[in-house]
């Protein structure tokens, strides 16, 4: 009982800097409709929170409802360890990125399962070695083996995150063109109109494509991350 209800001394502390003069507001919501194992989610992620800002010596700064309230309701749902990491982190960064962050990456956050959240992760990592020591950018490819059983992809993963925005297809055709309507510099080819549209219709084309990362997939990423180390 002593540690619990220092986890929740603790927890409050932190949420009424976050939610400055939401906080009755946040703490009707928490004590009027969430059930006691959400409570418990919440507190752990809240903890993780407070953990993650003082490892970057930052401290937190309200965060409008329109983020705080969507990202606490989110936080509360969650039972899975390394998913409250993230939403820890979604949330510090929210506290530091007061009117930057969007709100959208809650909703992202909210559709990802653990091991898509992972691999996102393992792929974005891949990346960043590869761009070092730059950071990725939204011109940054993703490996070719992204989405491959090689790489342990979970069903469907490259088509999930293309849904949600993180990634796009970057596609490259190549015409492959019939012999015989290929001629020399010097030569000069007369074909009649029939026999265009027939070399036209027989045109086979090689499509390809790499998936790329998208502005608001680097973006979404590194707020998954929290706010930087200050140096």
């Amino acid at each position: 009982m002593g540690d619990l209800s220092k986890t929740i001394a603790n927890a409050s502390e932190l949420l009424n800097k976050l939610a400055g003069p939401a906080f009755e507001e946040c703490g009707a919501m928490v004590g009027d409709t969430l059930h006691v194992y959400r409570v418990k989610n919440l507190l752990r992620t809240v903890d993780k929170t407070k953990r993650i800002l003082l490892e970057a010596g930052v401290s937190p700064n309200a965060v409008p409802s329109r983020l705080l309230l969507p990202l606490l309701e989110n936080c509360s749902l969650e039972d899975d360890d390394d998913l409250q990491e993230r939403w820890a982190r979604l949330l510090a960064s929210a506290s530091q990125e007061t009117q930057e962050m969007s709100p959208s990456y809650i909703e992202t956050l909210k559709q990802l399962t653990p091991s898509e959240a992972k691999h996102l992760d393992h792929v974005y990592e891949d990346a960043a070695k590869r761009e070092a020591p730059k950071v990725p950018t939204k011109h940054t490819f993703v490996t070719p083996y992204a989405f491959t059983d090689a790489w342990k992809s979970p069903n469907g993963a490259g088509d999930t995150f293309e849904r949600l925005g993180l990634v796009h297809r970057d596609y490259r055709v190549k015409v492959l063109t019939p012999a015989r309507i290929i001629a020399s510099e010097n030569e000069t080819i007369e074909m009649s109109l029939d026999s265009i549209e027939s070399a036209i219709l027989s045109l086979e084309a090689d499509v390809q494509h790499t998936f790329m990362f998208t502005e608001y997939g680097i973006g979404f990423l590194r707020a998954c991350r929290g706010p930087q180390k200050r140096a």
